[in-house]
């Protein structure tokens, strides 16, 4: 495998100057990863398409999510099966000692020290040169058992925390996993052992649309170049494996591309020796150097030749970003004043080129809107605090003492979009099973967005720019909003009126000129989906009641009435059937006076 990938990269190593042992690292899994394997899926017929935007959650097996493998499979000794981390008082002084914890305050250093005393005591002394923690398994612990020991000591310690404070000593604490003979552990993936089949599906199809791209100019081409970039997480590294191996077994060409946040920094300001800063300051992460020194040096290679990234950027045939958090992927591809970079510009002019397929999961999805991008809250935190174009409030907000300027539920967004690829109105994610339903509807019409669409995990809504059509494969399905309308008669009694339909796996539609009505629906019979495990799944039950009343309402938080309303004779065919599908709901979401 190794040999027939040098062969088939020559053209790439030899433009670009990169040496085979750097280049290799991040295209081809170690000789320790899971062999590849021809995988044997059914693959949906689909038109062609330039977006694919997964609703996240894509269950995969690997040997950090043995839950979705089979029962009988078995990882290897190099496998890495979660993040771990080292307690002891020489490595917490060494964390300590780092000048992002030095706004920690006496009491909290002492409470750490006393937390990590009480625990039984296996290696509290570490060489100064031995800073390669990963060969002292014995103090290692779970996130939760680390969390656990810090809440013995003080019970309100880590919610007091900072970001910058929590994830710092996360980041330093953090064990270097690897085998005696020094191999490092890494995530191993095995996608014909998962159970459920639907993302190595995704994969496989996007895979086939980005061969399809290359074989435009090269017809005999048997495998395309697939580019990933995980600027999505807070550490960028962590994932790159994953992402490689996965794209690796389904048969193509991957490279992994370390542009994130800090990169981006680097590269414009011409400071590639502060790259560890802008890590810590951007990206969010400390220490990285130490966990991924090959990944950190492949950086800097391009931070101080960034030309190696544009020419990659012209060569691939399909861009897959990662999910996390949108905000950050939206740094990497942007300046600092927002304007787009000279890589986002290239990806643009390839895509209006149709010169590349672009795929995104969770995160990854959401970024790619062309204005108001969302970036957080709950369709109660909708109900109860309003929408926001604004800075969404950290993740820990739930959890920890936050200062942030909207409340922690609250759905914000932001009003200029994100990277501009999807053109069509607001991409979300994880739908059903986060009840996201009215979130989606309230921030669609505050931001007088005429259409949204709610993708569902493990599954994909597919894009052609150019005919302006949309189809779904994957589990589950796609909600779309159309004709999306703020009625207002007062300040406290507002009005919103939209038309809704939920297209099903192999569903078809287009989107009109005026962008605002979805035409040519053609709902595909599923009567067996699988059914969507949610919190609260009382939209389909209220849709349900519709079909079978004529017209249902019900009031929301005490603050809202929702109606729902089959438009046409077809709204209610697919439910009445037994199956998930419909089309052309009217909703009226009205504000009820106080």
């Amino acid at each position: 495998m190794k040999n027939r990938c040098l062969k088939n990269l020559s053209f790439l190593l030899n433009s670009l100057s990169i040496s085979y042992f750097t280049l290799l690292l991040f295209i081809v899994p170690s000789a320790q990863s899971a062999p590849v394997k021809s995988l044997s899926l059914s693959i949906p017929t689909h038109q062609p398409f330039d977006l694919m935007l997964v609703g996240g959650g894509m269950k995969t097996c690997s040997s950090q999510a043995p839950a979705n493998c089979q029962s009988e499979v078995k990882f290897s000794a190099d496998a890495k099966r979660e993040t771990r981390y080292v307690f002891n008082v020489s490595w917490l002084e060494r964390a300590l000692k780092h000048p992002r914890l030095q706004s920690l305050n006496e009491q909290q250093k002492a409470n750490l020290r006393q937390a990590a005393k009480a625990l039984p005591p296996v290696s509290n002394s570490l060489k100064n040169s031995d800073v390669e923690i990963g060969r002292l398994h014995s103090d290692s612990l779970t996130l939760a058992s680390l969390e656990q020991a810090i809440v013995k000591i003080d019970k309100q310690f880590l919610a007091h925390l900072s970001d910058q404070q929590y994830y710092t000593l996360l980041d330093l604490l953090e064990e270097k996993q690897m085998l005696a003979d020094g191999t490092l552990l890494q995530e191993q993936v095995l996608l014909d052992s998962t159970t459920n089949s639907h993302a190595a599906t995704l994969y496989q199809l996007f895979t086939q649309q980005a061969l399809a791209k290359r074989q435009q100019s090269n017809p005999n081409a048997k495998r395309p170049l697939i580019a990933v970039v995980t600027a999505s997480a807070r550490d960028p590294f962590e994932a790159a494996h994953y992402y490689v191996s996965v794209f690796e077994q389904i048969g193509a060409e991957v490279i992994w591309l370390p542009l994130d946040a800090a990169l981006q920094a680097g590269i414009a300001t011409r400071q590639c020796d502060q790259l560890e800063m802008f890590r810590q300051q951007i990206q969010g992460n400390t220490d990285r150097a130490r966990l991924y020194p090959k990944q950190v040096e492949l950086q800097k290679d391009f931070c101080a030749s960034p030309i190696k990234l544009y020419q990659l950027l012209n060569q691939i045939d399909g861009l897959f970003l990662n999910g996390g958090d949108q905000s950050l992927t939206l740094k990497a591809w942007t300046t600092s004043d927002e304007s787009p970079s000279e890589a986002l510009s290239i990806i643009k002019k390839r895509l209006s080129k149709q010169e590349i397929v672009i795929g995104g999961t969770s995160a990854g999805t959401a970024v790619m809107a062309d204005k108001n991008m969302i970036t957080g809250g709950t369709s109660d935190g909708a109900l109860s605090f309003g929408v926001f174009a604004t800075e969404a409030p950290s993740e820990r907000c739930e959890v920890a003492n936050c200062d942030a300027s909207v409340p922690a539920t609250a759905v914000t967004y932001r009003e200029q979009g994100g990277l501009g690829f999807f053109p069509f109105g607001i991409p979300d994610t994880h739908f059903s099973q986060r009840d996201r339903y009215l979130r989606l509807l309230l921030l669609s019409a505050n931001a007088d967005s005429k259409m949204a669409f709610g993708v569902d995990e493990n599954t994909a809504f597919l894009v052609d720019l150019s005919h302006r059509s949309l189809s779904v494969v994957g589990e589950h399905g796609v909600w779309a909003l159309a004709q999306v309308e703020r009625l207002k008669q007062s300040q406290a009694n507002s009005e919103i009126n939209a038309i809704s339909h939920y297209l099903t796996p192999g569903s078809y539609a287009e989107i009109d000129a005026t962008g605002e009505h979805l035409t040519h629906i053609r709902l595909a019979q599923t009567a067996k989906l699988t059914p969507i495990m949610s919190k609260q799944s009382d939209f389909f039950t209220w849709v349900m009641n519709a079909c079978r009343q004529g017209i249902y309402s019900t009031s929301l938080s005490d603050k809202y009435e929702l109606t729902i309303t089959p438009m046409a004779v077809l709204s209610c065919q697919g439910i009445l059937n037994q199956e998930r599908g419909y089309q052309s709901m009217g909703l009226t979401l009205k504000a009820l006076e106080q």
